[in-house]
């Protein structure tokens, strides 16, 4: 079997809950909650509640040369988190990766969604984490 179709086998750890409160930001309020609690692989498992202030950062093509583009969004309006997947990747330079995907509705209902870069917790966020290692 060629290395790229192997795959890793994982023995799950802890299911934690967390609820981020208003005015948190989402993607480095995860990062630092990891970080506290050793966290070095995890995957988002579920996460809802509401957000302000988000920034996507989406991949949008490739330009003459190849090189990767990328388009970004900024919204701030209140926004429900619709669905919220992700997860938390040890870094080569011995830290970890924080990568969050997120789709959100806005008060009409329209959705939007994609990689979040960052986000300011509105009401509230509840997260689902299923830890995979630890330090």
């Amino acid at each position: 079997m060629a290395d790229s179709e192997k795959w890793n086998t994982v023995e799950p750890g802890k299911l934690l809950t967390h609820r981020f409160t208003p005015g948190q930001q989402l993607v480095s309020g995860l990062a630092s909650f990891a970080e506290e609690n050793g966290i070095t692989s995890a995957v988002i498992v579920s996460c809802i509640g509401s957000v302000t202030d988000l920034r996507l950062h989406n991949l949008s093509g490739f330009d003459a040369e190849g090189e990767v583009q990328f388009q970004d969004h900024n919204l701030s309006e209140i926004l429900e988190i619709v669905s919220a997947e992700g997860n938390i990747t040890p870094s080569p330079d011995g830290g970890i990766r924080t990568h969050i995907h997120i789709m959100v509705a806005k008060p009409s209902g329209e959705v939007i969604g994609g990689h979040c870069e960052e986000a300011t917790i509105c009401t509230g966020g509840y997260m689902f984490l299923q830890v995979l290692e630890t330090q």
